[in-house]
């Protein structure tokens, strides 16, 4: 069989024929080959080829040794970098995780035979011409996921490959073979032996994928993440087994986390699935922690759960319209205009739900708000501490939150005489 090759794979075909000009079978694998058999967009092109790292550097003037000692090396083509990679084949593999070692080879198939999954294992050469020694192209056709090879072997050499199993057959909307699947239910243990970090961007993957809600619901199906290497929150475990448990897949947060898929950002998605979880702040934190989110994906998420919390909070009291507004107020200044607006386009995009003339009328008092920060007075902490004749302390930035706080909800201008009468006031209060 043979395709059209798409832009970005033609204008590597100089790096294929300096290959082949040289002696040396080359050929497009990996994700671009098995995207553009599926009519999905490509991003990264691979080139795999039967000459060994020190021939490719022979052949171009720059290129970068980027993992030479597994046989890869990154060819700089004009503006594009292309990694080219000896076909090789694998030792046994360490803590389930990685090779011990590589052997190169000439041969192609075999360079295909280590790979995970058929529809991974396909490649295509210069002319469009398909190679799929392991049947991946029915696969595709079929909206089959299936090893290559056997299964069990495939998940006890790299346990990680049942992260990306799951993640494939949501991203795709496919079904994993009976195989494929048994094998995931006998070798889950392993995964045991992965770092929290990998673990953490398979997930990534998922969440920010075409359908977040299947990859949630197969996860909470296979008991995958009963077996990480440091133990979830137990909140986040009895929502996964209790999705695993119910009838129609993901049983009360069903239409909630399907609805995560609305939102374009996966930072945001993953706040959005924190909320549906129903996880306190500190069972939020908590499953962050152990998944390693960096500092500012912890700041963003629980921000967004935060002002959830609060503002259902602030509605489930019965306060007349001036004191919601000063409530609402109070809480954008406690966690910021960014993560405010956040929520509420979260809430207008339906991946959250909130009542409808509730969120309109925060979004108003949001938009209607002067200042957001102390940085936005038209005052500092030096000319408040001459002002009142008082050493700097702690009684500096309280106050200042005091004037941030009258200046956004209307009760005061931002104007510095006004604010510096207002902070005499205090001062001769306090005596």
């Amino acid at each position: 069989m043979r395709i059209a090759l798409p832009e970005q794979m033609s204008a590597a075909l100089p790096v294929m024929d300096r290959l082949a000009a040289g002696g040396y079978e080359a050929v497009f694998v990996g994700g671009c080959v098995r995207d553009t058999l599926l009519g999905r967009a490509i991003t990264d092109v691979d080139i795999a080829s039967s000459a060994k790292p020190e021939q490719v550097m022979e052949l171009f003037e720059r290129t970068v040794p980027t993992g030479i000692q597994h046989g890869t090396v990154t060819v700089l083509h004009g503006e594009m970098a292309y990694e080219v990679t000896t076909f090789r084949e694998e030792s046994v593999y360490a803590k389930h995780r990685k090779p011990e070692s590589v052997t190169f080879i000439s041969s192609l198939e075999g360079d295909l035979l280590r790979r995970d999954l058929t529809f991974n294992a396909i490649a295509l050469r210069s002319d469009g011409t398909v190679v799929d020694p392991f049947g991946g192209m029915d696969d595709l056709k079929n909206g089959i996921v299936r090893c290559v090879g056997h299964a069990e072997t495939r998940y006890e050499e790299d346990a990680l490959r049942m992260l990306r199993m799951i993640r494939f057959t949501a991203e795709f909307r496919f079904r994993p073979t009976f195989g494929t699947w048994k094998a995931l239910l006998k070798q889950r243990e392993l995964l045991k032996h992965i770092a929290m970090e990998r673990v953490r961007m398979e997930l990534d993957k998922m969440i920010a994928g075409s359908s977040p809600a299947i990859a949630f619901w197969l996860l909470a199906r296979s008991g995958l993440l009963h077996h990480v290497k440091e133990p979830l929150p137990a909140a986040v475990v009895a929502v996964l087994d209790a999705a695993a448990a119910h009838p129609d897949r993901l049983g009360r947060h069903a239409e909630a986390i399907e609805a995560v898929d609305r939102l374009a950002e996966l930072d945001d998605r993953w706040a959005a699935l924190l909320i549906h979880m129903g996880l306190t702040l500190e069972e939020a934190a908590a499953a962050m922690k152990t998944l390693r989110f960096s500092g500012s994906r912890h700041t963003h998420a629980a921000g967004v759960l935060a002002v959830h919390q609060e503002a259902l909070r602030l509605l489930g009291t019965a306060r007349e319209p001036a004191k919601l507004r000063e409530s609402w107020i109070g809480i954008v200044l406690r966690y910021g205009e960014a993560t405010a607006s956040c929520w509420l386009s979260m809430n207008e995009a339906g991946a959250i739900s909130v009542e409808r003339a509730a969120a309109s009328r925060f979004k108003q008092w949001l938009n209607e708000m002067p200042v957001f920060s102390v940085k936005q007075l038209d005052i500092n902490g030096r000319q408040l501490s001459e002002r009142m004749d008082r050493k700097p302390g702690p009684w500096t930035g309280q106050w200042l939150e005091r004037l941030l706080y009258e200046v956004a909800c209307g009760q005061l201008a931002n104007n510095r005489q006004r604010l510096l009468e207002r902070a005499e006031i205090w001062n001769a209060e306090e005596g």
